[in-house]
């Protein structure tokens, strides 16, 4: 794969990362600059951007029976190491030319409520619940390329908050099974896992909580909770839109599969999304 093909195959998956992340199962997997070597390429030689929107259907918290169709904006600005957009936040990236790629950013976790919610996860079904709160949260995300068609990756998110402290976890491997001057075709195998914070707070009960609500107490421990397969389909229109069709089915296992906030333990979810980048 020559370095013209890898930059527009970088730039598609920057994108792609903003759509598919609106679903919260679907792994974030950002791509850098190939070269960001040397004091003035640092800051790029210009800024790159995408807007558009995207349609997702997804549970209306991890493990809920009920779904939703939720409308979300997508935006993504790059310029050599600095990013920002409405999946990963704003941070820095940078990549080597062995296809090394390190990323830092903030962004802020929503958390769940224990009402329904348009655009937050949330049911009323969980009332007594108590919310879980969000949290400006650190997320860090290592790649590695081992062939131009194999990655191989891993990430951490760290809520900053004091009152909402709780760590979670991913590694996975993403294959490119088509990639042409029009479509890139992908397909993510991931496993998902948190501390005992992350694991409590989204699937566990305590014995105050269940006291409250229809739900029997129940201990999350540390460790996996979830595995997920997606693939995406990215066509581009032209040389400025494109559309991104993704879907992803989520199986959840070990500390959250036996939590009586799981109605169901296999779920799948979707996104349609059109975007316009210059």
């Amino acid at each position: 794969m020559n370095a013209t093909s890898f930059n527009r195959l970088r730039g598609t998956r920057a994108v792609r990362t903003s759509v598919l992340a609106c679903m919260t199962a679907i792994p974030c997997i950002a791509h850098a600059q190939t070269d960001l070597t040397g004091s003035s390429r640092l800051l790029g030689d210009r800024t790159e951007i995408t807007a558009g929107a995207a349609a997702v259907a997804t549970p209306d918290y991890a493990g809920a029976e009920r779904a939703r169709v939720q409308f979300n904006p997508v935006l993504v600005v790059q310029r050599g190491v600095l990013f920002f957009d409405t999946a990963r936040g704003a941070g820095l990236q940078f990549q080597s030319n062995s296809g090394f790629y390190v990323s830092q950013s903030l962004y802020y976790d929503l958390g769940r409520l224990q009402s329904d919610s348009n655009w937050r996860p949330g049911s009323r079904l969980l009332a007594g619940m108590g919310d879980v709160p969000g949290s400006v949260t650190a997320r860090t995300l290592v790649m590695q390329q081992v062939t131009p068609y194999v990655n191989v990756n891993a990430e951490a998110e760290c809520a900053l908050r004091d009152a909402a402290r709780r760590n979670r976890y991913r590694a996975g491997v993403e294959f490119t099974l088509l990639h042409r001057a029009s479509d890139t075709v992908t397909l993510d195998l991931d496993v998902h896992g948190g501390d005992h914070r992350f694991n409590q707070a989204s699937f566990g009960v305590t014995d105050a909580q269940a006291e409250r609500t229809r739900f029997a107490a129940f201990n999350a421990g540390s460790g996996v909770y979830a595995a997920a397969v997606g693939g995406s389909w990215t066509h581009s229109v032209g040389d400025h839109w494109a559309t991104t069709l993704g879907v992803t089915g989520t199986r959840y296992l070990d500390n959250a599969e036996d939590s009586p906030l799981v109605a169901r333990r296999a779920v799948v979810g979707g996104t349609f999304a059109l975007t316009y980048s210059r």
